[in-house]
């Protein structure tokens, strides 16, 4: 199957959306659990910076380590299965077990590939700065908000909103981000659904696995 699939700002979400994860992974479940969301945030800069800084020569040249390198110490700190959820939204219920998981593969896929790639892009310049967070609790479920913005060296800063969960682990976990006033989860959701409409659920899973397949 060879369908395109037309996103509407999906370049931009998904670059913004590396640049802002550029300085941000995990130091591991200790300091995530002893710290505010901000922090777990902060602390996690340089685990990952001194790793790739370390591989940089070998990584540019064997994507597959690139790519389980990021996935190893970004993946538990994202609810995946809550953000496919709220993308698909009135889908997701429409949609069966083995669909919801090879969705929520493909997605994941999509973005650490695409923030693997832009980890080429880092200068050492870049730096982040924090408001205190929002912490708010419900039904017994912790979330919460941190406001920061993406400073660089070569133009304005970039703000970026982090929606946060507090999973059955202690570890805070990011289920949406609004980048420069774009929201993530709405503009999938909004792209998606019409992708769902044209081609079916099905169509829409395999055109990501061949756009995957690409980066």
């Amino acid at each position: 199957m060879n369908i395109e699939i037309k996103l509407n700002n999906t370049y931009m979400i998904l670059r913004s959306l590396a640049i802002a994860l550029l300085l941000w992974t995990s130091v591991g479940s200790a300091a995530a659990q002893s710290t505010s969301p901000e922090k777990s945030i902060e602390n996690a800069v340089q685990t990952l910076l001194d790793e790739f800084t370390a591989r940089r020569a070998e990584l540019e040249s064997d994507k597959p380590a690139l790519y389980e390198m990021v996935d190893r110490l970004t993946r538990p700190h994202f609810d995946f299965n809550k953000i496919s959820k709220l993308i698909l939204a009135k889908n997701w219920k429409n949609a069966d077990a083995k669909q919801r998981e090879a969705f929520t593969n493909e997605f994941r896929t999509l973005l650490i590939r695409t923030y693997a790639t832009a980890l080429f892009q880092y200068t050492g310049k870049e730096s982040m700065a924090f408001e205190p967070s929002k912490i708010k609790e419900r039904k017994g479920v912790k979330s919460a908000t941190v406001v920061s913005e993406v400073r660089l060296s070569d133009g304005p800063g970039i703000p970026v909103i982090y929606s946060m969960i507090l999973g059955d682990d202690e570890l805070w976990k990011i289920y949406n981000l609004k980048i420069a006033g774009v929201n993530m989860v709405t503009n999938y959701r909004k792209t998606y659904g019409a992708s769902i409409r044209n081609l079916g659920m099905d169509g829409l899973i395999e055109s990501m696995r061949e756009a995957n397949a690409r980066i």
